[in-house]
């Protein structure tokens, strides 16, 4: 049984490539299979998934059209051969820093403010509302969290102000928060990672940060938190 060469090399280069494709959007799948709010239109990256569309059909084609055509020339091998390197070149060009720099610098600048907001559309009644409830719950942390930290949390820009939310609230209450905020006004661009994590405005009644894992699986392994009922009853009036 004699070598296949050309087989071989094509073979590799598909495992590479669908490779990078799971390695990429493999977490954004596993956000979604949790139910986590994605931001499609940021995380898809479309001319990205151009490129690799494009780049695998040639890689597709060439490897059909060297065994659909019953020749073995060696002009004939290396046509295919050429093809199915043109499409791994496309497929792989999205990923060098040439590209990505030059997609970032084509984005419009309100799509790279959001990276530095939550964009929550709720008016300044709304939160002075919002923060009263949780006050009444005693859901927030009164001595280090103020009705101006609060507003400017949720509205304003990340570094536009010193301020903190201290929240009196584990982990499962916390992410059912995020889920009733996100439900009563959905015009934001907050996902639980960067209300928590990324902002670095969001903590525990210590100062600490929440854990992402304790939250991502919260649903899991506690279905309903203790602050349930509370939490139920401060949003019922919102969105």
């Amino acid at each position: 049984m004699s070598f296949d060469l050309f087989k071989y090399l094509t073979t590799l280069g598909l495992i590479y490539i669908y490779g990078r494709l799971i390695l990429h959007y493999g977490e954004m799948l596993w956000a979604y299979m949790m139910n986590e709010r994605i931001l499609w239109n940021i995380k898809i990256e479309r001319p990205r998934i151009l490129f690799m569309g494009l780049g695998l059909g040639v890689m597709h084609l060439a490897v059909y059209s060297r065994y659909s055509i019953e020749s073995d020339e060696f002009l004939v091998l290396g046509i295919s051969f050429l093809v199915f390197l043109a499409g791994f070149f496309l497929s792989i060009l999205p990923w060098t820093d040439k590209f990505k720099n030059s997609m970032q610098s084509q984005k419009p600048a309100g799509s790279l403010k959001k990276d530095k907001n939550f964009n929550l559309n709720i008016s300044e009644d709304q939160a002075q509302k919002l923060y009263h409830n949780l006050m009444r719950y005693d859901l927030l942390n009164s001595e280090k969290t103020s009705l101006q930290d609060f507003r400017n949390v949720l509205i304003k820009d990340w570094d536009a102000h010193n301020s903190k939310i201290h929240f009196n609230m584990d982990g499962p209450s916390s992410r059912e928060f995020y889920e009733y905020l996100s439900k009563a006004f959905p015009r934001n661009t907050m996902t639980i990672k960067n209300l928590f994590i990324t902002s670095e405005l969001v903590l525990r009644a210590d100062g600490k940060k929440y854990k992402y894992n304790t939250l991502k699986n919260a649903p899991i392994r506690t279905p309903v938190s203790k602050n349930n009922q509370a939490l139920n009853s401060i949003f019922k009036g919102h969105g």
